[in-house]
């Protein structure tokens, strides 16, 4: 019988249902027992299942233990497969890294999205920024170690996470640009389009707060962010409302 791997099933590795089903694990979710002998589940179900497990008790050794400190046999111990189940899935403790990373970056994009107008297009305004921000912020505080492992870890996890980080802001940033672009054209009508590079900069400015209150306090306390980032949006994108 061919091994299962993630490559060659349905489920892929940017599956938002999978980053979902990761998540609740973390949140305390119980984790139903994969049958022992022969069983009805399909083998996209059996592989969602495996990789669910494996990716929330990495996102918890990573934040809580580090990324260097942590290794793939306790990976398999806290997930309750065995180390040939992580390796049939993953060639590498950076490749469980990097997907853990892509899981945790698809639940912050969707929290950053803002309610929906009645056409269905996503709308920012001055009324609905600090809903939005507190959203976002609500998400990272909801995963202590997931923050610390997507804000923290990801600056020392060599140089391929380190492209994959940089890779995750600048998606992030062409998500959210248009959102804070037509916040800015309804606010400041006498002023020019704003620019992607301002974009940038308020989306690394807010991730810099974020890195800074990560490394001094808990993720659970970083809702307390949010007046400061909506100054900070509010000053680059917005700076001349009163």
């Amino acid at each position: 019988m061919a091994e299962m791997t993630i490559a060659d099933s349905n489920v892929a590795r940017d599956d938002a249902k999978l980053a979902q089903a990761t998540f609740e694990l973390l949140a305390g979710g119980a984790a139903e027992p994969l049958p022992r002998h022969r069983h009805q589940l399909s083998r996209d179900e059996v592989l969602t299942s495996q990789t669910a497990r494996i990716l929330a008790a990495a996102v918890e050794l990573f934040g809580d233990s580090g990324y260097a400190e942590t290794t793939v046999a306790q990976i398999a111990d806290r997930a309750g497969v065995s180390r040939r189940t992580v390796y049939d899935l993953y060639d590498s403790k950076e490749a469980i890294f990097l997907h853990t990373y892509r899981c945790t970056q698809l639940l912050i994009s969707a929290a950053a999205r803002t309610d929906q107008d009645q056409e269905g297009e996503p709308e920012l305004t001055l009324a609905t920024l600090p809903a939005s921000v507190n959203r976002l912020l609500a998400v990272i505080a909801a995963a202590p170690a997931a923050a610390r492992m997507f804000f923290l870890e990801a600056l020392g996890a060599g140089p391929r996470v380190r492209a994959r980080r940089n890779e995750a802001i600048a998606e992030f940033v062409s998500g959210i640009a248009p959102l804070l672009q037509q916040l800015h054209a309804s606010s400041e009508t006498s002023l020019p389009p704003l620019s992607l590079g301002l974009c940038n900069a308020v989306v690394a400015g807010a991730i810099e707060l974020i890195v800074q209150h990560l490394a001094h306090k808990g993720a659970e306390t970083v809702v307390e962010l949010s007046s400061t980032i909506i100054e900070l949006i509010c000053a680059v994108v917005t700076p001349n409302y009163q």
